[in-house]
């Protein structure tokens, strides 16, 4: 289907400007990042960044969740950001834990000015996630332009920035993320505001407050689900740092960081674009369901076919990039952007067919088909490091991006087209 000119203007141009500006703001951030930052404070700083979503991508996961799938429907918005906020709050002491456990593995510095800083980060991040759902739930592309552009330049630039203020500290490199995450969250959460005050008209006789957040959403389904796509996203350079040296973990950070600048871009413009419109499709009757899997099977694929072009465009200019965007003691990053890129590609289109079981209403199945694939795909990194190396490590990375598609994709489809009421939460 081609969007109208009114969908160019309200959708998909703000949303491919966010990732326009977060492409400029990533190629200066890794120009001025690889001249001013050691590669093995790099590399350290690199596992922390990969901490910091803990709270988003893990403990507040569900809730992170549910404002996605259901705040745009929503008959009382500013009910459900309290529920939902007084549900952050109590999730935090839980967040403390995890933070706390996760800085005892980041290299370098101490472990109780890491954990309080990494605290910091993955706490404000929960609310910028909140607040950013809220904005793309409600199609506030334009409002989440501005949220977007805010994070993008905050962190490319304020740790490189605070770290040579610093005189090479990884602490300031830390705590420059920390303060990026607060700016982040803070616009993030201003913006969402008037999302609430555009239901405010809803009749009280409509509104549930206190009762909006299903149970599914708040217990530990999606905090395990999450746990295990947060241990995928971080664990090739786990992987790196603790197969290899510090060095080379600090070029595959790079390497990691060049190429989500396509991975990541093309996802965030597929799902913003696409997931509203999946979420409110019909999925009651057999013929209904099958139609949204025939929907997500053309956007994964289309997500795909974009993401593995575009890698293959950046492999082919990545030489051209040493000396004008990466300095010359990160040339041996080189040859692992492709890999890392393929990777990354394939955990963004297993989200696709996560975002199938959601729309389908079935939320419980989620589990198994979320862990299948995870298992498989960090499974296959370790086997690859610890069996043939690094060579070996990085082609297991080259043809992940199948595994969603033997896996995921068939598991979600029987699980969706099952009896209707098999699976609801």
């Amino acid at each position: 289907m081609i969007p109208s000119s009114a969908s160019i203007r309200q959708r998909l141009l703000p949303i491919a400007l966010s990732q326009m500006a977060g492409l400029a703001c990533g190629i200066a951030g890794v120009r001025i990042a690889t001249r001013l930052v050691a590669p093995d404070d790099y590399g350290a700083y690199g596992v922390f960044v990969s901490c910091a979503p803990l709270g988003m991508w893990v403990v507040h996961a569900g809730l992170v969740k549910f404002v996605v799938r259901y705040w745009a429907g929503s008959p009382d918005r500013a009910g459900l950001r309290r529920e939902v906020t007084a549900a952050a709050w109590k999730k935090l002491p839980w967040l403390a834990l995890a933070v706390g456990a996760a800085a005892a593995f980041v290299p370098g510095g101490t472990w109780w000015g890491t954990a309080g800083l990494l605290f910091l980060a993955a706490s404000a991040l929960v609310f910028a996630a909140l607040g950013q759902g809220a904005l793309q739930a409600q199609r506030s592309h334009w409002a989440d332009l501005g949220v977007t552009v805010t994070g993008s330049v905050s962190r490319s630039f304020v740790p490189p920035l605070c770290y040579m203020a610093a005189g090479g500290s990884l602490a300031a490199l830390q705590a420059g993320f920390a303060a990026h995450a607060l700016v982040f969250a803070g616009a993030a959460w201003w913006a969402s505001r008037a999302g609430c005050r555009a239901s405010s008209s809803a009749a009280p006789a409509e509104r549930q407050p206190g009762h909006q957040l299903t149970p599914v959403f708040a217990g530990p389904l999606f905090v395990v689900l999450a746990l295990a796509s947060w241990i995928a996203t971080a664990a090739n350079r786990w992987i790196m740092a603790g197969f290899f040296d510090a060095e080379r973990a600090g070029f595959f950070t790079l390497a990691g960081n060049v190429s989500i600048i396509v991975t990541s871009m093309l996802g965030v413009v597929f799902v913003q674009y696409f997931q509203p419109s999946l979420f409110a499709s019909p999925c009651v009757t057999a013929d209904e369901r099958r139609a949204l899997a025939g929907r997500i099977d053309r956007v994964a694929a289309g997500y795909t076919v974009c993401a593995l072009a575009g890698l293959g465009v950046l492999h082919a200019v990545a030489p051209f990039l040493v000396g004008p965007l990466i300095a010359e003691t990160y040339r041996g990053a080189l040859g692992m952007i492709v890999p890392a890129g393929c990777f990354l590609a394939a955990l963004l289109t297993a989200q696709f067919f996560h975002i199938l079981l959601l729309a389908g209403r079935r939320e419980r199945a989620c589990g198994p088909v979320d862990l299948a694939g995870t298992a498989v795909l960090v499974g296959g990194g370790i086997a690859a490091a610890a069996l043939g190396g690094e060579t070996w490590f990085l082609r297991w990375l080259l043809v992940t991006p199948a595994v969603p598609w033997l896996l995921n994709r068939p598991m979600a489809r029987k699980r969706l087209l099952a009896g209707r009421d098999e699976i609801r939460s």
